[in-house]
């Protein structure tokens, strides 16, 4: 309800039906003046912000110590004190990723300063193969195999020799060898042993020439193009590529959990058919609630446990491994809370759901990594 003072004409600037109140019966528009004073629209703001909080605070109450409670106030039509489950599962998973992204992005910063405490020997052993890599393109090259970057090759090949030269001579040289200098080679890297096609263009003109019974799929020819694309472009560093793989694909981890929300529903709609009070829709708001619930339950064990291993790693995966523990308990509690059935059925019903759904994100994870490779450029 608004600070603003109600107009005296009752017909709807809306819709000009005629009002019985403060409301229109028609639309839901609150009768009040137009125009708003610069201290009436800050009031409502701050009206709105703390009704929301209040909301939220309340319903967070709830779903985090009564699991199932809000789905069944939900079904019983009681919904003006709680968020939507559809809005609150915007805001909490907006939360969760904002700061689920920003650990693995710590986590990549500390693998790439471990990657850097190698051994003189690994070093040597890596500036071989990358040069019985160049070598064998520049070969490829000289017989006809177009390669975008073969020009370089003999100056990579000459850099490499110079720096294998240098680490025999001095191994604490091993952080400087300009072959190895991301700014210089932009981590070329390759594999003297790799099978298959060269290029792209080589690729295409093969496939072209064979017959059609033996040409690739639809399906495979895309996904070698693609991969082609991705070597080609990352000058066939092959870490380099699961890397741009591996990072397109979390970032669709959202998506993933997203598209599995009316998945989940539905095994849970065909897990209690006899259950006839029960609608999809019933299911899907429950599945809503499950996963904010989650959501924020893994926010907290992410903190607790990153200050954990402040102190101790130990202490910290211990934390960890309990309170997956108190995970499972939630959902089988809200799954009996809100379904009402035997602890006997709760638990079978509950087995067969985490079966089930692993199937469903095993699924789901192999159609994204295929997607986030097609769809890097």
């Amino acid at each position: 309800m608004s600070h603003s003072p109600e107009r005296k004409e009752k017909i709807c600037l809306n819709c000009n039906a005629t009002l019985h109140g403060r409301y229109c019966h028609v639309c839901g528009q609150e009768n009040i003046e137009p125009r708003e004073t610069f201290w009436h629209m800050l009031t409502h703001f701050v009206f709105d912000l703390f009704h929301f909080d209040g909301k939220f605070f309340s319903t967070l109450k709830y779903l985090l110590f009564k699991p199932g409670f809000l789905s069944k106030e939900h079904l019983k039509g009681r919904r003006a004190d709680y968020l939507h489950p559809i809005r609150m599962y915007v805001f909490t998973s907006a939360f969760f990723f904002l700061l689920f992204f920003t650990f693995f992005s710590n986590n990549e910063e500390l693998v790439e300063l471990e990657g850097q405490n190698t051994t003189a020997t690994s070093v040597i052993k890596k500036l071989e193969k990358n040069k019985a890599g160049y070598e064998g393109l520049l070969r490829n090259s000289a017989a006809g195999q177009p390669v975008q970057f073969s020009d370089s090759l003999r100056s990579l090949i000459s850099q490499t020799d110079s720096d294998l030269v240098i680490i025999r001579r001095d191994t604490l040289m091993k952080t400087r060898l300009k072959s190895l200098n991301k700014d210089q080679t932009h981590g070329v890297t390759f594999n003297s042993d790799r099978d298959g096609y060269h290029s792209l263009t080589e690729y295409d003109s093969i496939q072209h020439k064979l017959i059609p019974a033996k040409k690739d799929g639809f399906i495979i020819r895309a996904i070698n193009r693609q991969l082609l694309q991705l070597n080609e472009k990352y000058q066939w560093d092959e870490a380099r590529v699961t890397r741009a793989i591996i990072e397109k694909f979390l970032h669709s981890i959202p998506s993933i959990l997203f598209t599995s929300l009316p998945l989940f529903a539905a095994v849970l709609f065909m897990m209690y058919a006899r259950r006839k009070q029960f609608y999809y829709s019933d299911h899907l708001v429950y599945t809503l609630h499950l996963y904010c619930a989650l959501f924020i339950l893994l926010m907290i064990s992410m903190t607790v446990a990153a200050l954990l291993a402040l102190i101790s790693s130990g202490l910290s995966a211990l934390f960890s491994g309990l309170f997956n523990i108190l995970l499972f308990y939630y959902c089988y509690k809200s799954m009996r809370n809100f379904y009402h059935q035997s602890r006997k059925k709760t638990v079978a019903k509950f087995v067969l759901l985490l079966l089930i759904n692993l199937i469903i994100f095993i699924f789901l994870f192999l159609v994204f990594i295929v997607f986030s490779m097609m769809t890097i450029h």
